[in-house]
């Protein structure tokens, strides 16, 4: 029988994230969707409006065109994948023993994100408004190959350089640049510190986002809300779900009421 209930937290590189694990933290598993992920495609669309100058050829034998480059982009992951007899570990954080470890079934599964999915921003325990994906990478923050030794390949050379693939360390896919790429952040908060004495007004990407996080519990990853989710049962394959999903990154604006009563 397909099943993945002995899989530990460790062993997943994709999760759906639940808003109300931003409130409460826990373990790697807590309040988190794991996901069996056959390929994943990331798209960035950007958007410069552009106005041709007219007569322009007419002086110079060529026409022109200005671009206005805003910095306005879309972003958004699409998933394909596979649902299974699957552990989720959920606490909604009302008493302190309300949180819950269970195995679903592939049609559970299903049926719990379609469910999650058709709630709102508003609901903290239905929310999912994160998405993680890890990647192995070899170049930290300063664009410096990462120093910290691979404890799976005890005879593997100190540093990231020469690692194969699966020992390299894992890193979360963000939209973070590098501090290294920040040399404007980095001028900005130098000329306002001499000025001010303000440090770091600009914000500068957190360390976290290159650092090796592969035994960590609180994982960087990308906001924003699930544009779509689609499920197929079929009788071919009676122990597994297949799923495509659709995120978009973005900040979404929820503030539920009830939930500070």
């Amino acid at each position: 029988m397909a099943t993945s209930e002995a899989y530990t937290a460790t062993n997943f590189r994709v999760w759906l994230e639940l808003q109300r694990r931003q409130e409460i933290g826990g373990d790697r598993a807590m309040n988190r969707i794991p996901l069996f992920v056959n390929e994943i495609s990331i798209g960035t669309q950007k958007t410069v409006p552009t106005l041709p100058i007219p007569f322009g050829s007419i002086a110079t034998g060529k026409s022109e065109t200005l671009a206005f480059d805003m910095g306005i982009a879309s972003k958004n992951v699409s998933l394909n994948g596979i649902l299974l007899n699957q552990r989720v570990s959920k606490d909604t954080g009302e008493t302190g023993n309300s949180a819950k470890d269970r195995i679903l079934t592939p049609f559970e599964m299903a049926q719990l994100i379609h469910s999650y999915v058709d709630s709102s921003a508003a609901q903290d325990d239905q929310s999912m408004n994160k998405i993680i994906i890890l990647i192995p990478s070899r170049i930290d923050t300063n664009f410096e190959y990462h120093t910290s030794h691979n404890p799976g390949n005890p005879s593997a050379p100190e540093g990231s350089e020469t690692l194969d693939m699966d020992e390299l360390p894992l890193i979360p896919f963000t939209f973070d640049n590098r501090r290294y790429d920040e040399r404007f952040k980095r001028a900005a908060n130098d000329f306002i510190e001499e000025n001010t004495g303000i440090s770091d007004l600009v914000d500068e990407v957190s360390a976290s986002s290159f650092t090796d996080i592969s035994e960590a519990d609180e994982l960087p990853g990308m906001f924003g809300f699930i544009r779509s989710f689609n499920t197929t049962f079929s009788g071919e394959q009676p122990n597994s779900v297949q799923f495509t999903l659709e995120f978009e990154v973005a900040k979404v604006l929820a503030e539920n009421p009830i939930n500070n009563l």
